[in-house]
C-alpha cells in the first residue's frame, strides 16, 4: 500500500521487507517542474526563428538523429551519428540542446 509523504515529489512504498522505501524523482520517474534553472541565460535571444525539424547536421549533412542547440540554434548530429552535437558541446560548453528525433 502507498502513502503520500509530506514532499509532493516523495512517495513511501512497503517493500518485501515491510520497510518503507524512499523513491525520488530520478528512481519513480515522477519529474517536479522547477521555475528557475541557471542555464536559461544561455538561450538564444532568438528562438521564433529557428532550422525545423529535417534540418540536416550542419557539418555532416547527416538527415536524422540531430539535435538543435538552444544556445546559437546549430542543428548538429547526435553521438549515435558522428557525435557533432556532443563536440559542439565540448568546445562551446553550450549546455542547452533539443533533440529533433521525435518530430
Amino acid at each position: 500500500m502507498a502513502e503520500n509523504a509530506s514532499s509532493s515529489s516523495s512517495l513511501h512504498i512497503a517493500g518485501a521487507d515491510d520497510e518503507l522505501m524512499m523513491l525520488d524523482g530520478s528512481e519513480s520517474g515522477w519529474v517536479e517542474a522547477r521555475t528557475h534553472c541557471d542555464h536559461l541565460g544561455s538561450l538564444s535571444s532568438d528562438l521564433i526563428h529557428i532550422p525545423p525539424p529535417g534540418t540536416p547536421c550542419n557539418r555532416c549533412q547527416h538527415p536524422e538523429e540531430n539535435w538543435l542547440c538552444l544556445c546559437c540554434k546549430d542543428v548538429l548530429c547526435s553521438r549515435f551519428v558522428n557525435k557533432h552535437m556532443l563536440e559542439h558541446y565540448q568546445q562551446m560548453h553550450h549546455n542547452l540542446a533539443l533533440s529533433y528525433r521525435f518530430f
